[in-house]
């Protein structure tokens, strides 16, 4: 598949300091924030705002403000530096289920009444009514993502949930998750039914190695690459919302270890170049299977992403982990934005 165009509907994982003011920014420092994320042909900023309280009273599902108090100065900036660029805080929730005698137990306070109705007063907020900067002015988002970890299998509380909260968002709005890669997690089916209530939806490609894992290599990664986007575009194509974008994320970040010594993220096997040259690979594979299904994204996929941001687009290496994003951001705009 030759491209003729660059491609310019990537994502970016923002961290959270930016919103919370744990990292304090002026407004030429988001300014410039923003152009940079122009640069690099980024149209969705996926905004991390927060995690969803977990409790068993009214909190539960509620979101804490203190962890968006800058998210109305920065949609005001981002509107005035450049409007092209979409906001879409992202809400977290790390409690999706424990561990019990070696089992995975689903936690009773998700998605039980209380916090689904909690849950899409946040949406609503953050969507419909808006945040207000120092002047008054109310600044809506363009949509919301959800991300809603560790995953189980099929997850239909997680179905239930999305769809309760998808009841008061408006057609144009940017509904999104962040999803699995297994098959034995989320299966095509059930892909094809997500893909019915979101209408983005992005695959989290990293963190695949070690715990007898077959990605060991870069060759094998980049086969990862081209399964998982090849399935997920065939099942979203098969959906009852087969405009649905496909956005997988590609890895920028420091080499990570568990507790048990297990390398889970190594950046000489998963980073952004091994992540395009799979995703090439897939946009190939896809470009032959239109043939037979139509209802394919003609590219194959809506665009890419970045995870972290904060890591990828840092100018120096990183005096705390060694990561330096040099590499990752040549291959970036090389061999995906502009190849």
């Amino acid at each position: 598949m030759t491209q003729t165009e660059p491609q310019l509907h990537n994502t970016a994982y923002l961290n959270s300091y930016w919103f919370d003011g744990t990292e304090p920014l002026t407004d030429d420092d988001m300014r410039a924030r923003v152009q940079e994320l122009k640069q690099y042909g980024i149209e969705y900023q996926l905004a991390d705002i927060g995690i969803l309280r977990s409790t068993k009273d009214s909190l539960n599902g509620t979101l804490p403000e203190e962890g968006y108090r800058h998210l109305a100065r920065w949609m005001r900036i981002t509107r005035e530096t450049d409007p092209n660029q979409k906001i879409i805080p992202i809400v977290n929730d790390g409690n999706r289920y424990s561990w019990k005698n070696g089992r995975r137990v689903s936690n009773p306070n998700f998605g039980n009444s209380r916090y689904n109705t909690n849950l899409r007063a946040v949406a609503d907020k953050l969507v419909n009514k808006g945040l207000p900067d120092a002047n008054g002015t109310l600044y809506k988002a363009d949509g919301i993502q959800l991300d809603i970890e560790g995953f189980l299998p099929n997850d239909r509380v997680l179905a239930a949930t999305a769809s309760y909260v998808r009841t008061v968002l408006p057609a144009s709005a940017i509904y999104s998750i962040a999803t699995p890669t297994d098959p034995a997690v989320w299966s095509d089916a059930y892909i094809t039914e997500m893909a019915g209530i979101f209408n983005m939806l992005n695959p989290m490609m990293y963190d695949q190695m070690g715990w007898g894992s077959p990605v060991d290599s870069a060759q094998a990664y980049q086969q990862l690459w081209k399964a998982t986007v090849v399935r997920y575009a065939h099942a979203i194509a098969n959906s009852s919302g087969p405009e649905t974008k496909l956005n997988p994320t590609m890895p920028a970040y420091e080499r990570k270890v568990a507790d048990d010594g297990t390398v889970y993220h190594d950046p000489s096997i998963e980073n952004v170049a091994n992540a395009a040259q799979g995703l090439e690979l897939a946009r190939q594979q896809l470009a032959l299977d239109r043939a037979t299904n139509p209802k394919i994204n003609p590219n194959g996929v809506h665009g890419s992403g970045i995870f972290w941001w904060s890591a990828f687009i840092r100018p120096q290496p990183d005096p705390r982990t060694g990561y330096d994003g040099t590499s990752d951001r040549q291959a970036w705009m090389e061999l995906w934005v502009r190849p």
